[in-house]
């Protein structure tokens, strides 16, 4: 911006106000702000962000016209473009975030500091303290069902992250000494707005995975299997058997399954 000060403009109040932009409420900043990139305004645009955060934070310095005219040699629109700092920022930032199933089980039981709005009294020395909550997983059932967070009810948006899980061996011995191994998987396709479900399921006969859609079955690899569609998950311990998988054979030969009518 080809901006220049007139010679010797000095002024004693503050001649412009900072806008943070795409907000809702209050968007301006108060000038005798000292951490300005502190103040609430900033934490709510941060907050009503899509997935993965926000690529930056924008603030527009809005000028007092006669102010503007009085320091400014040229004061005629035009346009500012964004640096190339921030348009590969914004790229960054689209594109789909990946975590894996056990890192969200480390977030969901990490230790968290309470606000201080939340502090406790000790019962000792009668004082607020700042306490912290730890959730903990002290058993698990022989069916484990995992329900991943995909809206966010902020924005009405849907989160895209690619959540990598395991198709057999699940490990929650950092919680509780359990294998796991997945047989069933519930996906969303579509937005908050409307979607459509599918589900991929294992079949305990042939050992093979299939996908359902609506009225259509088809065989799916294997590969296949773990999406970013995925919604729910559905576990079964290791060392506990199913009453599914007890009746699809008599006398250890296969019966006649869903599997052997759809796929021959």
């Amino acid at each position: 911006m080809q901006y220049f000060l007139r010679p010797a403009a000095c002024l004693q109040v503050c001649p412009f106000s900072l806008r943070v932009v795409s907000v809702v409420g209050i968007t301006y900043l108060l000038p005798q702000e000292e951490r300005p990139l502190c103040h609430p305004t900033v934490e709510r645009a941060l907050k009503s962000c899509g997935q993965g955060g926000t690529a930056h934070v924008k603030l527009v310095v809005e000028w007092d016209k006669e102010t503007k005219d009085y320091l400014f040699v040229n004061t005629e629109e035009e346009y500012i473009p964004d640096s190339d700092s921030v348009r590969q920022q914004r790229e960054l930032h689209h594109q789909p975030q990946t975590c894996t199933l056990s890192q969200c089980f480390q977030l969901y039981t990490k230790e968290e500091q309470l606000a201080p709005d939340d502090a406790w009294r000790c019962p000792h020395c009668k004082q607020l303290q700042q306490g912290s909550i730890t959730l903990s997983l002290w058993t698990l059932p022989d069916v484990l069902i995992i329900h991943l967070k995909r809206f966010r009810q902020v924005r009405m948006m849907k989160l895209q992250n690619m959540v990598k899980f395991p198709l057999s061996g699940l490990d929650m011995t950092p919680h509780v000494d359990y294998i796991y191994d997945l047989y069933a998987v519930c996906n969303h396709h579509g937005t908050m707005q409307g979607g459509h479900y599918t589900a991929y399921c294992k079949n305990s006969v042939d050992g093979q995975w299939y996908c359902f859609d609506d009225s259509d079955v088809q065989q799916l690899p294997e590969n296949e299997v773990c999406k970013q569609t995925a919604y729910i998950l559905f576990y079964q311990r290791r060392t506990a058997i199913p009453s599914w998988s007890a009746n699809s054979s008599v006398a250890g030969k296969p019966c006649c399954s869903w599997g052997g009518r759809h796929c021959g």
